[in-house]
């Protein structure tokens, strides 16, 4: 299309509303044109990353047909998801590195704004503490324009929670995001490397990562969703899609 004519819609003009005659009335109505942009608005503010753009329910990979944690995390998340938003709980997703946590995640976070019209944000935790970090000297964005919509968004996608060094100012951020979105009842959907009961001497646990208060809050407020591998996942995906995600 090289002329702007030839993109506008042939039934609004590009305006986004059209006329309907509704007995002797004629009223305005949204055209169907703008549902396809409104998604594509939505999930670009979503700001997932690149690399899981293309994540979804479908092509999430259960390369490993003795472990059935990763056929039940997929099935769990593909119930909470058609359940939505008929749902009082988030989804804690827990596992070591590579099983496909941030896979599920984001593929819900994008299905529910496609199908159910959710308006959400995707945040990696260690990211959004940068973010913080670099607004001291005022620079930026202030604090409140960085964290509210991480407070207040339908649909958070909370990435790699425990995640850096557990500094007491780091430690009041995740309490004051979890606890705020606790209270008001919003949908969290978590990712976390840490685990209630390491397998190995000298691990940290998911309390030490995240203090006891913030636990308490992640495990009333999502389900737990326990994902194990004996391998990669992303490595494994990677050299069959030649991709990863």
């Amino acid at each position: 299309m090289n002329a702007l004519g030839d993109a506008l819609c042939p039934h609004c003009g590009g305006t986004g509303w059209r006329i309907e005659r509704r007995g002797d009335w004629e009223v305005a109505v949204r055209c169907q044109c703008t549902e396809q942009g409104g998604v594509e608005r939505r999930l670009a503010a979503c700001r997932i990353p690149p690399r899981y753009s293309g994540c979804t329910l479908e092509n999430f990979e259960l390369w490993d047909p003795s472990n059935p944690s990763l056929g039940q995390a997929r099935r769990k998340t593909r119930e909470f998801v058609d359940a939505y938003p008929a749902v009082s709980r988030g989804l804690l997703f827990m596992g070591q590195t590579g099983v496909g946590k941030t896979h599920l995640a984001t593929a819900a976070l994008k299905e529910l704004v496609v199908a159910k019209g959710v308006r959400g944000l995707f945040v990696n935790f260690l990211e959004l503490v940068q973010e913080l970090q670099l607004s001291f000297d005022g620079s930026g964005r202030s604090r409140e324009e960085i964290i509210r919509p991480v407070i207040e968004t339908e649909v958070l996608v909370l990435d790699e929670l425990g995640s850096g060094k557990l500094t007491p100012w780091v430690s009041d951020l995740m309490y004051s995001v979890v606890n705020a979105r606790y209270m008001e009842k919003r949908i969290t959907l978590v990712t976390t490397n840490f685990s209630d009961f390491p397998k190995r001497a000298g691990e940290e646990s998911l309390t030490d990562r995240v203090t006891a208060p913030v636990r308490s809050r992640l495990f009333e407020m999502c389900e737990r969703i326990d994902m194990r591998a004996a391998d990669d996942y992303r490595r494994r995906l990677a050299e069959r899609r030649g991709t990863s995600c």
